[in-house]
């Protein structure tokens, strides 16, 4: 094999992904259909990736670590194609929305938090008796008292947005 190519393995190794990763991603199409070391052998022969192929799976694996979708992050790919996406303002625009998301979930968290240790230090319910779940309320959540607007939330607020 050439010097400028590499194997499923090496490349995984040099990206920090691991070939079962490769192989997804190229199925879901985040990164084109690798090479092939013999096309023409009846078994299609094996991956071969160049530098360029690393580049791309550090760029989604570094996408990943930040909790990036992947439809974000094919997002970013196609911004990717016409240079550094950091230089677009879709690329500003997509980490935005992301962050947005990470302080919503931030604030279910910590309401979830609360919630927890407000039934961690109660006493069990004076009506709780051991004739089973008929009577448990061992686990009923008050409303929540934070801002989050998520639909769990919502629903135990009684408020508009609410589950059924």
């Amino acid at each position: 094999m050439p010097s400028e190519t590499l194997s499923i393995g090496e490349a995984a190794a040099a990206s920090g992904l691991s070939t079962k990763t490769i192989r997804y991603y190229e199925k879901v199409a985040l990164i084109p259909k690798a090479r092939r070391s013999n096309a023409i052998a009846r078994t299609g022969g094996d991956r071969v990736y160049a530098e360029a192929d690393v580049g791309r799976l550090r760029f989604i694996r570094h996408a990943r670590l930040l909790g990036l979708s992947l439809d974000a992050i094919r997002d970013l790919l196609e911004l990717a194609e016409h240079g550094c996406p950091g230089r677009q303002p879709e690329y500003r625009q997509t980490l935005e929305r992301h962050l947005a998301t990470i302080e919503e979930r931030i604030q279910h968290l910590l309401g979830l938090q609360t919630t927890i240790r407000q039934l961690l230090s109660s006493e069990p319910s004076s009506g709780a008796t051991d004739d089973g779940w008929k009577h448990c309320g061992c686990l009923a959540i008050p409303a929540p008292t934070h801002g989050c607007t998520c639909a769990g939330c919502q629903e135990r607020r009684g408020g508009e947005g609410a589950a059924s």
